[in-house]
């Protein structure tokens, strides 16, 4: 696994910034092990090999969810029509946010060079050592994670769909001379392009065998989705708290000069563009994530009040998958606010009122744009932070106590 974290240099396209002759030290390199995936599936490096993520994709796509928008559920039942949604739902927010990813590759290239430059600029000096520190301890947290959630994503096809499987051959094996039909349960409620995969043994395992490799693939882009936008969230929060390193670095100094509360605008700066980068990055993907889990919550509380049985089990695994998602935006984006608004604090803590009328106008040029609101937002109409996570959840459970009168009005 440590091969994830070896360094993958910047696409041609982006290595030609100033800075970049000078490659950053492994343990400075900005999420290496996504970048090593993302080259390998074509959406990172050169672009020859998009055509890995286009057929990855489409494959994954065609097996789990086509068959839904083209064949339907393939149920009448309430409890399996709810469960096929929640799992539409699910699909959904793993398909469309890569493929925005995927149209938005330059965007994030940009992004991932600002990075860098940013790394570079603040440990460029063996005076920087805060900086340096700040910076390596984040990267160590980071791949600690990544770690973690990689086992989970490895994991995760096969606990969805073993279970049924090893029911449904007790079942079968078990069943003896019978004529009730056999009815087999699916890892997914869905049909398939009109063959008996509920019906048939054989179709059943033929169905099995093609759609547990594109629920791998399905994992893979959840995992690269969802570490991918923490990641971009949390250096983003990053660059402040080394900014603010560097203004409390001035307490240090002697005498104050012009350039260096220069080069703390232009560092300053720079940590906005980055956040603006990474606004236009996930803005999209992160209000289909709330949205996806108010359904959840509404869809999960539905199906419990339906049937209590092992599907249950399956959906909520989905909804506490999308829950706790949902809840690492909302504290990412409260942690990058706070980390924005530490430099205002640390520019306050300077004696800027002893030093010269010059100096003044450059500590008045901070203070104004740490007081311009840095926040990440969901399609630029809701703040994501914790507050709003904790509106999200008052309004789901107010939303299925409507949707629960509405359908027992039906």
């Amino acid at each position: 696994m440590s091969g994830l974290f070896k360094k993958h240099p910047l696409p041609e396209e982006v290595d030609g910034n100033k800075s970049s002759k000078n490659p950053l030290p492994e343990e400075l390199l900005v999420m290496p092990a996504n970048l090593r995936i993302l080259e390998f599936i074509g959406l990172w490096g050169s672009w020859d090999n998009f055509y890995r993520f286009a057929v990855l994709f489409v494959y994954a796509f065609s097996i789990i969810f086509l068959p839904k928008l083209v064949d339907g559920i393939g149920s009448s039942d309430s409890a399996a029509i709810i469960k096929g949604i929640a799992e539409f739902v699910f699909e959904a927010s793993i398909y469309v946010p890569i493929a925005i990813f995927a149209v938005k590759r330059q965007t994030f290239e940009k992004l991932m060079g600002e990075f860098e430059d940013f790394f570079r600029k603040v440990t460029i000096d063996e005076n920087f050592g805060a900086c340096y520190d700040i910076i390596v301890d984040q990267n160590n947290k980071i791949k600690t994670f990544f770690k973690f959630y990689l086992v989970y994503c490895l994991s995760a096809p096969f606990a969805y769909s073993i279970p049924s499987l090893f029911g449904n051959h007790i079942h079968y094996w078990t069943r003896g001379n019978t004529t009730e039909p056999l009815i087999l349960e699916l890892p997914a409620e869905q049909e398939f392009y009109g063959m008996q995969i509920r019906t048939s043994f054989s179709q059943y395992h033929y169905f099995l065998a093609i759609s547990v490799p594109a629920h791998c693939v399905s994992t893979l882009f959840s995992l690269l989705k969802i570490t991918t936008a923490f990641f971009m969230i949390k250096y983003s929060s990053l660059t402040y708290r080394v900014v603010a390193a560097r203004v409390q670095k001035l307490t240090q100094l002697e005498d104050i000069k012009i350039a260096d509360l220069a080069e703390v605008i232009e560092l300053h700066e720079q940590a906005f563009q980055i956040t603006e980068l990474v606004e236009e990055m996930g803005h999209i993907p992160i209000a289909m994530e709330f949205l996806t889990c108010i359904v959840y919550w509404c869809l999960t509380m539905l199906y419990a009040s339906t049937r209590i049985d092992f599907n249950l089990f399956n959906v909520m695994v989905l909804f506490f998958a999308s829950l706790m998602e949902t809840f690492g935006y909302s504290y990412l984006g409260s942690d990058l606010t706070d980390s924005a608004d530490a430099v205002g604090e640390a520019v306050y803590g300077l004696p800027w009122y002893e030093h010269s009328v010059e100096l003044q106008r450059y500590y008045k040029l901070i203070i104004r744009r740490t007081q311009k609101s840095t926040c990440i937002s969901g399609i630029k109409f809701f703040v994501v932070e914790l507050t709003t996570f904790s509106n999200v959840m008052n309004m789901s459970y107010s939303y299925y106590l409507v949707l629960k009168d509405v359908l027992n009005t039906m």
